[in-house]
């Protein structure tokens, strides 16, 4: 079983809603793949909380872990589309912004394989409790997978320590490239590369779009190439979907060449419709990743 922890949301686009949230995203096409993932959220006890936990179960997504909050509504964030790129304006004050730790993610901890977390979760005093008690109640075998969402915006010296916390506690960490400028900036590490890998981290995987990747680990850096996407969709959960394949390959014990096929196949897709859940058969794209054209070259460190 994978765990994913964080929101939940209604990516509201001018023409219609899609369902979002960067952890449900990963969970959703985790579960595409056909793992078992329990997605660790929390919704409002209204339509659009309904609506989305019914998509999510239609998809096989676990929801066991998941709570209702009945004082606060589900998320949502609008969206507006700048040269392809998304511009986000999240609402505050919903739900999954109150995830607790509960005796039933306790009891689930000690079965799961791993972890896969963000920070937006984390931007409030709870939400980093509950995530925290989480990671120390874990199995030091699991798997812990981090995926900042750093949005540009004013940051206080709380979210700099929750951030530098939710890095280092991570042994794969996926970043895109303006996200390690701005870990460099808040944190104040010339090379957050080396920084992580210095704090134990296993894999970095710092993203750049239809420009490929770069993978760092111990001793390698691996150049991953992206996938060509078909016109008419947008970028929107297109890191989220790679995330996902990276987290299927690594759990399954793939060859990392077959894995950046798989990821980089996955976020293609994403980039080829509108919205971040779209209905990707995990089938095919696993047939992506078995194909014999290189998706990987090896450099010196």
């Amino acid at each position: 079983m994978v765990i994913v922890w964080g929101e939940v949301l209604w990516d509201r686009f001018p023409d219609g809603d899609q369902l979002g949230g960067a952890p449900s995203n990963v969970a959703w096409h985790l579960a595409g793949l056909g793992d078992h993932v329990a997605l660790v959220t929390a919704t409002g006890d209204d339509a659009d909380g309904a609506r989305a936990r019914a998509q999510l179960a239609a998809r096989g997504v676990d929801l066991a872990l998941a709570q209702v909050d009945p004082a606060r509504a589900t998320g949502e964030v609008t969206v507006a589309l700048v040269d392809g790129e998304p511009r986000y304006r999240l609402v505050p004050e919903r739900a999954w912004e109150r995830i607790a730790m509960t005796a039933a993610i306790a009891a689930a901890l000690p079965g799961a394989r791993a972890i896969v977390y963000g920070t937006l979760a984390q931007r409030t005093p709870a939400g980093r409790a509950a995530l925290d008690a989480a990671l120390a109640a874990a199995s030091p075998r699991v798997l812990r997978v981090c995926d900042p969402n750093l949005r540009g915006s004013a940051a206080t010296a709380d979210d700099d320590r929750a951030l530098a916390a939710a890095l280092g506690a991570a042994d794969v960490v996926k970043l895109n490239h303006r996200e390690v400028e701005q870990v460099a900036a808040r944190l104040g590490h010339a090379d957050p590369v080396a920084w992580l890998l210095g704090r134990g981290a296993r894999l970095v995987a710092v993203t750049r779009g239809a420009d490929g990747s770069t993978w760092h680990a111990p001793g390698l850096t691996l150049e991953v190439d992206a996938a060509p996407a078909r016109a008419g969709g947008d970028n929107v959960g297109c890191g989220d979907a790679y995330l996902a394949g990276l987290v299927h390959g690594l759990l399954h014990g793939w060859p990392w060449r077959r894995i950046g096929r798989l990821a980089s196949a996955l976020a293609a897709e994403v980039a080829s419709a509108r919205g971040a859940t779209p209905a990707i058969e995990g089938a095919a794209v696993l047939a992506a990743a078995n194909a014999e054209a290189p998706a990987m070259r090896a450099e010196a460190p």
